[in-house]
């Protein structure tokens, strides 16, 4: 069989996505499309528009057949470690092809610079240009421009990853349409990036021509840095320094600058920016601001090993087909297959509690429990083919 994997956020699907989907099938010719999909926050450390429920629907009414959950601490992770978790998912569930996009578009090429950057004289000059003060980033573009587009950044470590788990899985990669990972405004008539789309909706502009989806724009708007700062500023400045220093990311000292900043800065735009220096980026901040919030220390990722993969695949949502290959494999998948939250979930899922409690806490006080009740109480979203039915099964 040929099983199509894609890696995804769809925050929020769009066009782009849509594309991507299409232009996989047909490079593919699958026989199943799986999507590993970030939870309630992305690999750049922000919270998700709207929750993984609603985007597990979007992705099960445009052509994905099985949904399953990137765990938090892959989604909100570096893209080797982010690469690692769904690559790792991935294969157990027996993908024969992973197709991406990339600013590049030519898998030889993203192949050989995976190679060059695996090798002992790259990873040496990375840390010597850190040591320098750089950010990871700007070491990796010091060494190679081609590294900057975040595209290539995490198709070349989903071939790194492919190579460190020793699987078969063949990547393909497609040249990223119409539109730059960081475009803020539109420039095409129908395609556009996730950001752009996000700025519209909070901007109160029309964004429905980008999107094959109708988003409920009143929650949309709270799920932003800007709306959960209140509750990450109450959080450092009511944190013990010893307590802030065993978050997961928490190096350096960091957790003062924070501190100082969350005492002076009436907002998050303001904090960020006063955080942020060359070597602690945007990215890594919000990533770090994430950990706080959801609780997630050091202690927690080491005894996880990250490098490992992931301990067990999570199923958000199926069509027929995705369920009957859940039926098929699932005796020869050597980790744990999880539709429900029961007691004796791993202690990674088990977090998920805490993340969704830190996700929802924007929400009016009903919508917040619902959320939270929805981490331990959903089974997986069922779309049955044949009348197009989406529903949510709760136990």
């Amino acid at each position: 069989m040929k099983i199509l994997g894609l890696i995804v956020e769809y925050n929020p699907l769009h066009n782009g996505h849509l594309h991507h989907i299409n232009e996989s099938k047909k490079l593919v010719n699958p026989d199943i499309t799986i999507a590993v999909m970030s939870g309630h926050f992305m690999q750049r450390g922000e919270p998700a528009c709207t929750d993984k429920w609603n985007r597990t629907k979007f992705a099960l009414k445009n052509g994905i057949d099985l949904v399953v959950e990137l765990p938090y601490a892959f989604s909100n992770q570096s893209a080797d470690f982010f690469a690692i978790g769904a690559i790792s998912i991935l294969t157990h569930l027996q993908t024969s092809h992973i197709v991406f996009g990339s600013e590049s578009g030519a898998i030889e090429r993203l192949t050989e610079l995976a190679s060059q950057m695996s090798s002992r004289e790259f990873q040496e000059n990375i840390k010597k240009n850190m040591a320098d003060g750089l950010s990871l980033p700007a070491a990796y573009a010091k060494e190679n421009a081609e590294l900057t587009g975040p595209n290539n950044t995490l198709g070349i470590q989903y071939i790194r990853a492919i190579n460190h788990l020793n699987t078969n899985m063949i990547p393909v990669t497609i040249p990223r349409f119409a539109s730059d990972y960081h475009d803020e405004l539109p420039t095409h008539d129908k395609i556009t990036s996730a950001t752009a789309i996000r700025q519209m909706i909070n901007n109160n502009v029309d964004y429905t021509s980008y999107t094959p989806i109708q988003l409920n724009d009143e929650y949309i708007k709270l799920q932003s840095w800007a709306s959960h700062y209140k509750f990450l500023r109450h959080k450092l400045l009511t944190t013990t320094p010893k307590e802030l220093e065993k978050i997961h990311d928490m190096v350096e000292g960091i957790e003062n600058r924070l501190v100082t900043a969350a005492l002076g800065c009436s907002n998050f735009t303001d904090f960020l920016n006063t955080v942020r220096t060359k070597r602690y980026t945007k990215t890594r901040i919000q990533r770090i601001c994430a950990n706080l919030l959801t609780g997630t220390t050091k202690e927690m990722i080491a005894d996880w090993n990250l490098q490992n993969g992931a301990p067990y695949i999570r199923v958000l949502g199926f069509n027929d087909k995705g369920s009957a290959y859940l039926k098929q494999i699932k005796k020869q998948v050597e980790v744990p297959i999880y539709s429900t939250f029961g007691k004796n979930v791993h202690s990674m899922m088990q977090h998920e509690q805490k993340v969704t409690a830190a996700y929802s806490s924007v929400y009016p006080g009903t919508q917040a429990t619902n959320l939270i009740r929805k981490e331990f109480s959903s089974r997986p979203t069922i779309m049955n083919e044949k009348c197009y039915n989406i529903e949510m099964k709760e136990k």
